[in-house]
């Protein structure tokens, strides 16, 4: 597993499956007992990129984190590689587990997941969501600036699933760094994520990139009527600090929070402020606290 904590025992881990519609088996782990959180990870990630959140939190509350379809221990399945499958993926573990109601955080594509699950089903089910590092449009045009950084375009995303299709490894090797703030280029995190997105197949992280990168959710945004925490990474290399602004002040109740050393992971980058964060936000959902207007905040130590 990535980065896991040494210092603390781990036997309030246990890890199952469910079985999914279609007959595959989604593996996830199951730490701790509490309020609800469940982590949603990113593309060409797996449940090992939250362990250490999990182990962070277990002690107060009960963290649920699945790999989705085509990630880590659950195969991809007959079902189409898209947002939507995977959204209805996490809908259906949440029943099969009888979860509700649920603190989601979704980080990178794992944002785009929850939110499809959203435009499906609504909130009700949901007491909270941690959005990590994240925007309602990859894409890039010329009505919309906010997308991956550098410019991603549609012509510029065709391309880059061709190079997923030629030679994921590779591909995978040069995306790693770009997960993380430019002063940990030598550090382990990087040689533990790209050993990990490397085991990823090539064809099907092209066909849920393709998908993740044909979704706007502006439309929906302003229906999403739940405590939502912001987290954005200052030094991000995937979005600028322009793009969290712009979701909460569109949000109808969300709070964001900077994280001024990480890139695109603050919850692997700074993890101990990551998991404050989520603790502090799920503690105030669970005290039933009266909605605040939109702030913003910052971990620099």
């Amino acid at each position: 597993m990535l980065h896991v904590r040494q210092d603390r025992a781990m036997e309030r881990d246990s890890v199952g499956q469910v079985v999914l519609r279609d007959g595959t088996p989604m593996a996830f782990s199951d730490t701790g007992a509490g309020p609800v959180i469940l982590a949603i990870h990113g593309w060409a990630a797996s449940r090992g990129f939250f362990t250490d959140l999990a182990d962070r939190l277990g002690d107060r509350y009960r963290v649920i984190i699945p790999d989705l379809r085509a990630h880590g221990d659950t195969p991809a399945g007959s079902l189409p590689l898209d947002m939507d499958t995977l959204a209805d993926d996490i809908t259906e573990l949440m029943d099969k587990l009888d979860l509700d109601p649920v603190v989601l955080i979704g980080w990178s594509m794992g944002a785009m997941v929850a939110w499809a699950m959203i435009r499906q089903n609504g909130t009700d089910r949901l007491s909270g969501l941690v959005v990590e590092d994240m925007t309602p449009r990859v894409l890039n045009d010329a009505d919309w600036d906010l997308g991956m950084s550098r410019g991603l375009t549609e012509t510029s995303s065709v391309r880059a699933t061709d190079l997923m299709r030629a030679d994921w490894p590779a591909y995978a090797a040069g995306f790693a760094p770009r997960l993380f703030a430019a002063r940990h280029a030598d550090h382990a995190l990087v040689r533990e994520a790209a050993e990990e997105l490397s085991r990823r197949d090539g064809e099907a992280m092209a066909a849920l990139w393709t998908s993740m990168t044909s979704q706007d959710m502006r439309p929906v945004l302003g229906e999403m009527r739940l405590p939502i925490l912001v987290a954005h990474g200052a030094e991000s290399a995937a979005y600028g600090p322009e793009t969290s602004r712009y979701l909460v002040d569109t949000l109808p109740q969300a709070d964001r929070l900077e994280f001024a050393h990480s890139g695109h992971t603050p919850h692997l980058e700074q993890a101990e402020d990551f998991a404050r964060a989520v603790d502090q936000f799920v503690s105030r959902q669970c005290a039933g606290a009266e909605p605040q207007q939109n702030t913003e905040g910052s971990f620099s130590p």
